[in-house]
């Protein structure tokens, strides 16, 4: 396989209304890509990667024989695949060693959903994507893929996973990417360490990006991409895409730190990017909230106080 593969995913509208953007990806050797966007789009994307020779798509949704067991199970789609891999390492990989003779349709979800893993394991096409391959299972379950996910990558394969829950993205994932209508957006995820601005012999590095976490990883923000923040009894979110991240920081420290970047503080308990309000919207008399022009439909509310200085802001 080449170090790098690339993918491209030409636009899709519906009634003039567009779905999902053309997609450009490279892809390195021996990765996890995960994707997150919602279920339209996964949908679109996962037909326009069936079209690629080298991919192998696994859907979350793919039949099973259910008076099959286990074993005869493995046998069938080794079959298929025309794969000399030995039962037993399928079934140490998946956990199935004590269950090799149970019948697929006294397996749970969870036991189903890893035996849908064993097409990705044996194929010799050098992509896998996988749609949703921890959603709505156990906590054995998902170590369990996890485990399997891994052992796709010591293969030399690379892994492309797509999930509408962005939690799930980021269990495996060594690239995270957020899809909406806007287009592909890499979020830069780290592990969790302390994070440390160093001052330097000409001063203190200005770091600019907004910490947040999520699943024991840091993910930062650049300031354009998150739509507002939002504090409930002192607990702060960071909203991108329609999606809330924790954030260590106070609302006063985002305020300071977010101001030069256009960020407004509309609310004690709320600070907007002024670059996504659409609409300043008049309730009664004293009521007031700010419609924002992102992925979702989102209203923060306005402090009857903060009207006359956002009106001095904008010019009006």
């Amino acid at each position: 396989m080449e170090k790098n593969l690339a993918i491209t995913i030409d636009a899709f509208a519906i009634e003039g209304n567009l779905i999902s953007p053309k997609i450009e990806m490279q892809l390195e050797k021996e990765s996890i890509f995960g994707i997150y966007s919602d279920v339209a789009k996964i949908n679109y994307l996962t037909k326009q990667l069936a079209s690629y020779s080298k991919i192998h798509i696994e859907l979350r949704e793919n039949g099973m024989y259910h008076r099959l067991t286990v074993n005869e199970y493995i046998n069938f789609v080794k079959g298929l695949y025309h794969s000399s891999v030995e039962n037993t390492s399928l079934l140490q990989l998946l956990d199935f060693i004590d269950r090799r003779n149970v019948r697929l349709e006294k397996l749970t979800y969870s036991e189903k959903q890893r035996l849908r893993l064993i097409p990705c394991y044996i194929n010799e096409k050098p992509i896998q994507v996988i749609e949703e391959p921890f959603q709505n299972l156990d906590e054995h379950s998902k170590r369990t893929v996890l485990n399997c996910l891994l052992s796709l990558k010591e293969k030399q394969k690379t892994v492309i996973l797509l999930s509408n829950n962005m939690e799930d993205v980021f269990l495996a994932s060594d690239f995270v990417f957020r899809l909406d209508s806007k287009g592909l957006h890499k979020l830069d995820v780290k592990e969790e360490e302390p994070l440390m601005i160093e001052k330097s012999e000409t001063g203190p590095i200005r770091f600019e990006k907004i910490p947040t976490k999520r699943n024991e990883k840091i993910i930062l923000f650049n300031p354009p991409e998150i739509d507002y923040i939002e504090s409930v009894e002192g607990e702060v979110s960071v909203y991108v895409g329609g999606e809330g991240y924790p954030c260590s920081m106070t609302l006063n420290e985002l305020e300071q730190k977010l101001t030069p970047f256009g960020f407004f503080r509309c609310h004690r308990s709320y600070i907007v990017n002024l670059q996504k309000v659409r609409e300043i919207i008049t309730w009664t008399r004293n009521s007031y909230s700010l419609s924002l022009h992102t992925s979702e439909e989102n209203i923060v509310p306005l402090s009857k106080n903060k009207l006359v200085e956002l009106k001095r802001i904008i010019g009006i």
